[in-house]
């Protein structure tokens, strides 16, 4: 039975995330990469995030590969989910690709998504996590 990942606590260990994003790209990889199921990474995603760690380069890579195949430059939603994972995750080359690719959008909210993500996050040059340690 597949996972819901909304459904999960938010605090997981490391160990038990990286099952649920095996499990998620197993299961996600050879369907559509529609807003159902980038809502589930997403969730996976936030959880990720809270525990201050990288993901492995292997989980990583993958994922950033089913982003790539997601994005939907004429979609709200798609666009504003991707963000979100792409900076959860620092999946710098999704979040490069968007921008570098913004000039392709004709849709003023998207532009606008992007452009405010570029503003916040523009700067993927190390970790998101590099600061923690400063806090």
């Amino acid at each position: 039975m597949l996972t819901e990942y909304q459904n999960l606590p938010e605090s997981l260990e490391i160990d038990d995330l990286r099952k649920y994003f095996s499990e998620f790209l197993s299961v996600y990889s050879e369907q559509p990469k529609d807003i159902k199921a980038l809502k589930q990474l997403y969730e996976l995603a936030y959880r990720q995030w809270d525990t201050y760690e990288p993901l492995d380069d292997d989980i990583s890579e993958s994922l950033q590969d089913y982003l790539m195949g997601a994005i939907d430059f004429n979609s709200y939603k798609v666009m504003d989910t991707i963000l979100s994972i792409t900076e959860n995750l620092t999946l710098r080359n999704v979040f490069n690709y968007i921008i570098d690719n913004k000039n392709l959008v004709t849709i003023p909210s998207i532009v606008s998504l992007i452009e405010e993500a570029e503003e916040e996050y523009g700067d993927m040059s190390g970790s998101l996590f590099d600061d923690v340690d400063d806090w």
